[in-house]
């Protein structure tokens, strides 16, 4: 894990909820627990399809969009932290999706892999509980690529035992046939890089993040890079995967003056034409996003939040003056303007004993919060529901506990379901439409639904914003089910397509109890192995953005002014000669200018001089510049933002 040790607090006291502040108490205490991972596993026979009971509470009747039973799988787990971009939609409302799959239940899951289906205009393939691959792999990512014409997807599963990767193509979009199978980026001396997060431009550039694992009992050594434990990584392909020109490469000002160690699955990746987004975050660590305009060739380090006490080690925080950092599950999204905004869950530490390396995190915290470029702050984008309306987030203590080193239970309670070191309200997944509009998804805790081990559901939400975030219509639950009844489901792990046409779409997994058999089973046998689906929805963005789904709707003002660094587009565009666009700034500042072109080649670059506070307007000139699309950057020390434009 991320650190050598980490304790926690069961709930978090102070929590602003949607509608008005609510405060979230613990109904038993702040009961510190260990934080340790248990794969013990036992098969069970269980109805995937009880029946839940009837609830009257929802605001308004909801509309229960259909969900489509799109594959299963036994292996419950698909991710540590953020859930990654594992659905795609293409043209005529075609839509793929990947997950981690195993069909039967089995002692170190040898038949554990990718399971890949598609849906064409109309409608989806058969389910699917088998994977693509020859070989053992997980943690899926999918992408497009073109050869020609003609477009094609790929896959990248990580291979755990030794590292690396097996790379999947297929010949067409939808064909379930994956036939070229290549094993990628594996590394000698033992060094095992995996929990990938691959994205592609569309074309031939595969852009992955990773991170190393290490292992004591197995053999497997910590890897060390500019000082930093088991750090996450980028690495780069500009033909397929064919090859890779950049392997395992630290981002700049990546490095122990800041961070510790890396964590798996503490990041996130987006690459739109040839920009690429990339954020790395986890408890007691800064949110950075890393961002380059020219394919992954140069990054500029940007910071998101900055984490007061880091690298987080051995350093005093009083509880009653704990840290607020993120809980590591993060999503980054580059909008239609090539602007790019990061989500995250909240969370909390403090240290009180500074003899070794552990410390206390809170996943009792229940908010998501988003950031833009250009803002020096976050804004709350995702909330937990106060169903019974008593200003109290009534959440069992089960729901935040987690088994011992042992496998055991901690003391009062009936069963375990945390996720990792994640929060109450956690796994954003966000998209943007042709309008503009963001949308995020989250799982959050249903405070009334209740398993038989006590601990409560999760369900999956979706907040709105029509104005690049300055606002956000908070929290719509859309897996709740039609006329106002629960069906007590775990609802988790949700993945958007990063484009919406009509639908939002949308991928999870459903079980029938909290956690996962892999996490949370253990000795008490309170997560048996059962079968868990993974589900479809596709939801009317006009129904969303007219609040007709329910539950939760809140609107949440930002607090920083966003326009402490603004670029406007370009005009005219396109443009012949000379073009001229419109800046602002809060402080004063040197600016540069650099000017790309479709493959993200540096066409141009100067320093701009220093420019005041306050507007100013820039001009562009085109010369040297042949007809065609390029991108033009300005940034300071701090910040960049990217636009597109024309030459003629």
């Amino acid at each position: 894990m991320k650190r050598k040790l980490l304790i926690i607090l069961s709930m978090l006291p102070l929590i602003v909820m949607a509608q008005k502040n609510v405060t979230v108490v613990n109904p038993k205490s702040d009961v510190p627990q260990k934080y340790v991972k248990s794969f013990e596993r036992t098969e069970f026979n269980y109805d995937p399809f009880l029946k839940g009971k009837s609830l009257n509470q929802l605001n308004k009747k909801h509309p229960g969009y259909s969900a489509i039973l799109i594959g299963s799988t036994y292996y419950d787990l698909q991710t540590n932290a953020s859930v990654g971009r594992r659905v795609l939609l293409h043209d005529a409302h075609q839509v793929s999706a990947v997950w981690t799959t195993a069909s039967v239940s089995e002692l170190n899951w040898p038949s554990r892999g990718i399971g890949y289906n598609h849906k064409s205009s109309t409608i989806w393939n058969a389910s699917v509980n088998t994977r693509i691959e020859s070989q053992r792999t997980g943690w899926p990512s999918i992408g497009l690529l073109k050869n020609g014409n003609t477009s094609y997807e790929f896959t990248m599963g990580h291979i755990s035992s030794t590292g690396g990767w097996v790379l999947s193509k297929n010949s067409a979009i939808g064909n379930t046939s994956f036939s070229t199978q290549t094993e990628v980026l594996k590394q000698l001396n033992n060094k095992v890089s995996i929990w990938g997060r691959a994205a592609s431009n569309n074309k031939n550039y595969i852009h992955l993040v990773s991170n190393y694992y290490s292992s004591t009992s197995d053999g497997i050594p910590v890897v060390k890079l500019n000082g930093v434990s088991n750090p996450s990584t980028y690495s780069r392909s500009n033909d397929g995967g064919l090859t890779w020109d950049k392997q395992f490469i630290v981002l700049p000002g990546y490095d122990s003056t800041r961070t510790v160690a890396g964590g798996g699955d503490n990041y996130a990746i987006d690459v739109k034409d040839s920009v690429v987004a990339i954020v790395i975050g986890g408890l007691g660590d800064d949110v950075v996003l890393y961002k380059s305009t020219d394919n992954g060739n140069n990054f500029a380090k940007i910071m998101v939040e900055e984490f007061p006490y880091a690298p987080f080690t051995k350093k005093y925080v009083a509880t009653t003056n704990r840290a607020k950092t993120n809980d590591g599950s993060l999503d980054v999204l580059i909008d239609n303007n090539f602007k790019v905004h990061v989500f995250f869950g909240r969370s909390y530490v403090a240290d009180e004993d500074t003899t070794d390396d552990s410390y206390n995190f809170y996943p009792g915290t229940a908010e998501l919060v988003h950031w833009a470029e250009g803002w020096d702050s976050v804004n709350t984008c995702g909330l937990a529901k106060d169903y019974n309306d008593n200003s109290t987030l009534d959440i069992n203590p089960e729901t935040t506990a987690f088994l011992d080193a042992n496998g055991n239970l901690p003391a009062n309670v009936s069963s375990a379901t945390r996720y990792g070191s994640t929060s109450l309200v956690s796994f954003p997944s966000s998209a943007t439409d042709a309008n503009g509009n963001l949308y995020v998804t989250y799982s959050a805790v249903h405070e009334q639904a209740v398993s038989p081990y006590n601990a409560n559901y999760r369900d999956i939400y979706v907040s709105f914003s029509t104005d690049g975030g300055l606002t956000w219509t908070i929290g719509q639950n859309i897996t709740a089910n039609a006329n106002g009844t629960l069906a007590n489901r775990e609802n988790v792990f949700g993945s958007v397509a990063k484009n919406c046409d009509n639908f939002l779409h949308l991928v999870y997994q459903e079980d029938d109890l909290p956690g996962t058999n892999l996490q949370n089973n253990g000795n008490s046998n309170t997560h048996p192995n059962d079968e868990n689906r993974i589900m479809y929805r596709a939801i009317p963005i006009a129904d969303i953005l007219q609040s007709k789904i329910g539950d939760v709707v809140s609107v949440n003002k930002v607090n920083v002014d966003p326009k402490i660094f603004f670029v406007s587009q370009n005009q005219p565009n396109p443009f012949a000669s000379e073009t001229i666009t419109n800046i602002y700034l809060r402080d004063g500042s040197e600016l540069d200018l650099t000017v790309s072109d479709i493959t993200g080649k540096i066409v141009k670059s100067e320093n701009l001089g220093f420019y005041s506070a306050g507007n100013s307007s820039i001009s562009i000139n085109a010369e040297g510049l042949k007809a065609g699309i390029y991108f033009y950057t300005i940034s300071n020390s701090k910040y960049s933002i990217t636009k597109k434009m024309q030459v003629n």
